[in-house]
């Protein structure tokens, strides 16, 4: 009986903090920079890092992915990806970047994201991850703008 009272307790406190920080976490939207007045984007792969940073920024501790920009407080568009060959002491090696705009309010700024040396394995998904790390960086550092940003001030 004890245990199933610490459990209920346990979940409980979790499903009353749950809402909370989901409601301090950054509301995002994802878009390609292909996708403008209604228009779908013809890159496919500009879709498919929209679906990586999606998917990677959902787990994210700082952001919180929104259904539509107007409830967003940050945009981040898609830009462009690509794959670069280099030679390295294994031989050679793809390194793949994504790269994307940032955009909150009037305020825009760039980031590119690089797989790392298992890029042959991760490719763009840890060069979408590496983006993600960059912006929860950036968030970090300008969380009272943002605030500010998000009330409209």
């Amino acid at each position: 009986m004890r245990h199933i009272s610490h459990a209920v307790l346990l979940l409980s406190f979790v499903a009353a903090a749950g809402p909370a920080a989901a409601q301090d976490r950054v509301p995002i939207f994802v878009k390609s920079a292909g996708a403008r007045s209604g228009f779908t984007d013809p890159s496919q792969d500009r879709l498919d890092s929209v679906r990586d940073l999606a998917r990677r920024l959902s787990h994210s501790p700082v952001f919180r992915v929104v259904e539509s920009e107007s409830d967003a407080t940050t945009v981040i568009e898609v830009l462009d990806r690509g794959t670069t060959l280099h030679t390295n002491l294994l031989g050679p090696q793809n390194a793949s970047s994504v790269t994307v705009r940032l955009k909150v309010r009037d305020y825009s700024t760039d980031f590119t994201g690089v797989s790392g040396p298992k890029a042959m394995l991760t490719g763009y998904g840890a060069a979408a991850s590496n983006v993600v790390g960059q912006l929860e960086a950036w968030v970090k550092s300008n969380r009272d703008r943002l605030a500010a940003a998000k009330s409209g001030a």
